[in-house]
């Protein structure tokens, strides 16, 4: 965690017994810290809770053995959070507010037993207030699968930019 804390820039308390006997994951590659803790944090047993701006509190994760999530299989998982794509996917591809393209963003959010979301929340804005909530309403209409809820929780997005027809096709935008 001190590695993280001094490359993200980020604060990172615990008790020092938390860590006992537990060792995270390597996390190489750029993207926002919160996903690189989420990685980190991965398998650990461990979730971050926000305190305020770039400070966070660690603690034994909430809502489930964490066991449920240790022995899925990672094409299991894999399997699973390709669910959680495909799904996003179909929802931000039927919205020409929010097709991929020019903008990004960060949002996290829970899925419960049956499937439903719960506590979405946006973690790092696009800039556009009105795409802003239609990406936390198009998450929060979401329905997964059942066993989307055994997923290490809360589940990150990071939203890139990207080109324009590449997530989604040729332009699906129609004329006014």
């Amino acid at each position: 965690m001190e590695q993280f804390s001094v490359v993200s820039g980020w604060s990172v308390m615990y008790p020092a017994s938390l860590a006992d006997g537990r060792t995270s994951r390597a996390v190489r590659g750029v993207m926002l810290p919160a996903l690189a803790l989420q990685q980190l944090l991965e398998d650990t047993g461990l979730e971050a809770q926000a305190v305020a701006g770039a400070r966070v509190v660690l603690r034994e994760r909430a809502g489930g053995p964490v066991a449920a999530v240790a022995h899925l299989a990672s094409e299991d998982r894999r399997r699973r959070f390709g669910q959680v794509q495909n799904a996003l996917r179909r929802a931000f591809c039927d919205d020409p507010v929010l097709q991929p393209g020019d903008y990004s963003a960060a949002l996290a959010f829970h899925v419960s037993a049956d499937g439903r979301v719960r506590q979405p929340e946006l973690q790092a804005g696009t800039g556009d207030a009105q795409r802003d909530q239609r990406l936390l309403q198009a998450i929060a209409d979401l329905q997964l699968p059942a066993a989307t809820a055994d997923l290490p929780q809360p589940i990150r997005l990071h939203i890139q930019p990207v080109p324009e027809g590449r997530d989604c096709g040729p332009s699906r935008q129609t004329s006014p």
